[in-house]
C-alpha cells in the first residue's frame, strides 16, 4: 500500500511541472546547504589564514545563494527585502564583537525587480557590505554600514555606505579577493551599473531596472 502510495506521488509532481520544478530546487537548495557546511567545517580546521578566509568567505557566499533559494521556495515571488535582511543579520554577527552595526533601510515601496535577480544582487551587496567589513574599520572604535534600497522611477537604488576609511579600488582587489570586477559582473547580468565612491566617498549605488526583461542570468566562472 505504501509503494502504491509512493509511486502515485511521484507520478503525480513528474506531471506537473511546477511541483518537478519545486522539488529540484527544494533538493538544489538542501545540497547548497550542505556545501556551507562542509566549507565551515574546513574554514575552522584550516591552518593557514589565508585559507581560512577564503573558505568562510566562499561559505557566506554559497549561504546567499541557498537563503535565495529557499525563499523561492516559500514564496512564488522572492522578496529583495527579505534578501537584504538576511545579509545584515549574517554580518552582525561577524561585525557586533568589533563594534560595528550593519543597518538596513528600505522603502516601502521598494518592489518589482526581477526574481531572478535577487540571489546576484544579494552576492553584489553582500561583497560590499564585507569588503567594507575587511577594509573601511581598522580600529576599534566600531562604526556603521548602511545598506539601503528605494524605487526611483523605473528603477531600483540599492547603495552601500559605511563611516570608515574612504574608499581605494585596491582594497576591493587585495587580499585575492574577487572584489569589484565579480561586482560589476554579478549587476550587469541584471541589466544595472555599479557607482563607484567618488574621492573622500564611501558610497556604492547600484542602479536595477524594474522587472528587467533581458537574457538569462550569466555563469560567473
Amino acid at each position: 500500500m505504501n509503494v502504491q502510495r509512493s509511486c502515485h506521488a511521484k507520478a503525480t509532481v513528474s506531471s506537473d511541472p511546477q511541483l518537478l520544478l519545486r522539488e529540484t530546487m527544494h533538493r538544489s537548495s538542501n545540497d547548497l546547504q550542505l556545501i556551507v557546511a562542509m566549507l565551515s567545517l574546513q574554514a575552522r580546521r584550516a591552518i593557514h589564514a589565508e585559507a581560512k578566509t577564503a573558505l568562510r568567505d566562499a561559505a557566506e557566499r554559497i549561504d546567499i545563494l541557498a537563503h535565495a533559494r529557499a525563499a523561492s521556495l516559500s514564496s512564488d515571488k522572492p522578496s529583495l527585502e527579505s534578501a537584504l535582511r538576511h545579509i545584515c543579520d549574517a554580518l552582525n554577527a561577524q561585525a557586533a564583537p568589533r563594534g560595528i552595526l550593519i543597518m538596513l533601510r528600505v522603502d516601502q515601496d521598494c518592489d518589482g525587480l526581477d526574481p531572478a535577480h535577487v540571489a546576484p544582487m544579494s552576492l553584489a551587496v553582500n561583497e560590499l557590505a564585507t569588503n567594507a567589513l575587511k577594509h573601511a574599520f581598522r580600529d576599534e572604535n566600531g562604526g556603521h554600514v548602511v545598506i539601503a534600497a528605494r524605487t526611483e522611477g523605473d528603477h531600483i537604488i540599492i547603495s552601500v555606505d559605511d563611516d570608515g576609511t574612504s574608499f581605494t579600488a585596491q582594497k576591493h582587489t587585495n587580499g585575492g579577493g574577487l572584489g569589484l570586477d565579480l561586482i560589476r559582473r554579478l549587476v550587469a547580468s541584471c541589466g544595472g551599473a555599479v557607482r563607484t565612491p567618488k574621492p573622500g566617498s564611501k558610497l556604492f549605488v547600484l542602479t536595477l531596472p524594474l522587472q528587467f526583461r533581458g537574457s538569462d542570468v550569466e555563469s560567473f566562472t
